[in-house]
């Protein structure tokens, strides 16, 4: 008797279970869902972040390493914001200010990249400048301030780094200055005049600019 009772019992227990629904667990909530799903869907970010070749490269790095990669990234970045912000302001510049920061710093840069090789890092041109070379093949000038280049104007200076040298030499005589009408723009050209006579001391400059009135009149 009371196994027969039992047995009606487990049917109707039976009868009273809940039936899934739409592939949902008995007992289970919505919100456990859905923040499975949330979990899920920020594994799958993180495994796609990690897909790409400076994340993986990134991770590969400790702590020490990591810093100095970005330091040296934004070291980059602030130069070559620094040297567009110069260029910019030196665009239009159509004269050489050896007291224009920014166009002689510009300058310097073109200078050392374009210039340095013949003329020296600190202008000092090459050995054996100031002999004689009847027939050309002088050794590159000092701009420094040193030796002819005080006698000659702002613009003689311009055209003489836009043209080259030997447009201005004697007939047969052979002028080893490249001109750079191809490579640098003129407020380029201006700027490196400037960076040039920012190194020169007053008393050449007082010089210059003696000999270019006296010339003008």
């Amino acid at each position: 008797m009371l196994h027969s009772r039992s047995r009606r019992g487990d049917r109707r227990r039976k009868r009273r279970m809940p039936v899934p629904h739409s592939g949902r667990i008995p007992g289970s909530r919505r919100s456990d869902r859905e923040i499975t799903v949330e979990i899920d869907d920020q594994e799958e970010a993180e495994r796609a972040r990690s897909s790409f070749p400076i994340v993986r490269f990134l991770n590969r790095l400790g702590p020490k390493e990591r810093f100095l990669t970005f330091a040296v990234f934004f070291a980059l970045l602030i130069t070559v914001f620094s040297i567009y912000y110069e260029r910019s302001v030196a665009e239009n510049d159509v004269a050489a200010d050896r007291n224009n920061e920014a166009q002689v710093a510009l300058g310097g840069s073109l200078y050392r990249a374009n210039c340095a090789f013949c003329h020296g890092d600190a202008l000092e041109g090459k050995t054996g400048w100031n002999k004689d070379y009847p027939v050309g093949g002088r050794p590159a000038l000092p701009l420094n301030g040193d030796g002819a280049i005080s006698r000659l104007s702002d613009q003689d200076i311009f055209e003489v780094v836009k043209f080259g040298g030997q447009p201005f030499s004697p007939s047969g005589y052979k002028n080893d200055m490249p001109g750079f009408e191809m490579q640098l723009s003129d407020a380029d050209m201006w700027a490196i005049v400037a960076h040039m006579k920012s190194i020169w001391p007053e008393a050449v400059i007082e010089s210059q600019s003696a000999m270019m009135e006296k010339r003008d009149n």
